[in-house]
């Protein structure tokens, strides 16, 4: 059998995604965004969160997604290799903790770039987002911080 992972399953508009949980270091309601000068328009602007500065990334504006005011928004905040730089994520509802051990590689016909994998549901496929290639470019080149790498805070 193979080994049960667990997941966050979230809302982009209408859609759902997946980021693995050990990625994640905390879920927060939304706060104060300060937006920030010349940034691209997927960066909403940085906020105080525990004495810590967080870039506040909002994927639907990337990816050209429409918002919705379904559910609760939240902002995920990612476990990162640098304490100074922490990237959270801007979600139109956090859905549930997902234990799965029904998981599909992405097909080759797929553009692999953002997916990580495929959770398989009784009814529903959910794309996990893999985290470091999602922000990996664009993103931390803009922040000055290409070395950085999110991390797991499960590995060893």
């Amino acid at each position: 059998m193979d080994e049960m992972k667990q997941f966050i399953q979230f809302k982009l508009g209408l859609h759902d995604y997946a980021v693995e949980m050990s990625s994640i270091r905390e879920i927060i309601k939304p706060v104060k965004i300060t937006q920030l000068l010349g940034a691209p328009a997927y960066i909403q602007g940085i906020a105080k969160v525990r004495d810590s500065v967080v870039t506040v990334v909002d994927l639907r504006k990337k990816f050209e997604i429409d918002p919705t005011d379904e559910g609760e928004p939240r902002i995920m905040i990612f476990e990162s290799n640098k304490e100074t730089e922490k990237i959270g994520l801007w979600v139109d509802d956090v859905v549930e903790i997902l234990e799965s051990n029904t998981i599909e590689q992405v097909p080759n016909i797929i553009y692999r770039g953002t997916i990580k994998e495929i959770i398989k549901t009784t009814d529903n496929i959910i794309p996990v987002l893999d985290v470091n290639k999602l922000f990996s470019n664009d993103v931390l080149t803009w922040l000055g911080s290409a070395d950085i790498e999110l991390t797991s805070k499960f590995t060893a």
